[in-house]
């Protein structure tokens, strides 16, 4: 199994409620793992659609020693509705100044989750929103399989895209991960095809090289829902971005390996 980290560096492109519907929509056992500095946990409100009190967070494990971690995730993670057995929520803070407290957590954490996807047979998601807020979540990076970079396929998300990809690439450069490092294009053309033009291949033209991985179907009403039928559009393609992912991840690996990082 695997850890991958979800994130933008624009606003609302489609991260969280990618993360929700792939844990839906997998059959692998899943860990949901909310790090969006803003707060306030969007997966419990869409999820749970607000039934669930917002009674415990990732906050609590600064409460307790690094070597618990394992044990202390699994005892706050909150089971998904109809997916009881396989898939978990672990919420965010409850507000931004909350994630302040978190600073020599990340670190650890990344660990724990590293052990929880290894050697328990899980896939674990981590959420972290915005890019630009996260601070020292980017010390998740060292652990993860995968790091994937949302974007809308707007012309200023594209911009956005092309001035901010670099620096991320170069921060995983920085410990030999940068092939693990992949764009996720959010299609649609609900406002118009005059507003996203643009697909995963222009978009690979201002990526530096850093692979683009197969659109998510932006679709509002069906983000993060279970309600949508098995051969619809978007959880179709989760899917098939799940699929992709795991290719990525692996060739990844094999990659490092042959440049000697982790063997």
């Amino acid at each position: 199994m695997a850890l991958h980290v979800l994130t933008s560096l624009s606003g609302s492109p489609g991260v969280t409620s990618t993360a929700l519907t792939w844990a839906q929509v997998t059959p692998r056992p899943t860990l949901l793992v909310e790090l969006d500095p803003a707060g306030g946990s969007p997966m419990l409100c869409i999820g749970w659609s607000g039934t669930h009190p917002h009674n415990r967070s990732v906050l609590d494990l600064a409460a307790h020693p690094a070597n618990e971690y394992v044990e202390r995730i699994w005892e706050l993670a909150i089971p998904l509705p109809r997916r009881a057995r396989q898939a978990w929520l672990l919420p965010t803070v409850g507000t931004a100044a909350q994630m302040r407290s978190l600073l020599t957590v990340f670190g650890p954490l990344g660990e724990a989750l590293a052990a929880i996807s290894r050697d328990g047979g899980v896939d674990v998601l981590v959420d972290l929103g915005r890019l630009g807020a996260a601070g020292a979540a980017v010390q998740l990076w060292a652990h993860a399989d995968s790091v994937l970079v949302f974007t809308d396929s707007t012309l200023s998300a594209l911009n956005t895209l092309a001035v901010g990809l670099p620096a991320v690439a170069d921060e995983l450069d920085q410990i030999g991960a940068r092939s693990r490092l992949a764009v996720v294009p959010v299609v649609g053309d609900e406002k118009g095809a005059s507003h996203r033009p643009y697909g995963p291949r222009e978009i690979s033209g201002v990526t530096d090289g850093v692979a683009v991985l197969p659109g998510v179907v932006r679709d509002a009403k069906a983000a993060g829902s279970r309600t949508w039928g098995k051969r619809a559009r978007y959880p179709l393609s989760v899917r098939r971005l799940i699929s992709a992912v795991d290719d990525h991840a692996r060739a990844a690996t094999d990659m490092l390996r042959v440049d000697g990082v982790g063997a």
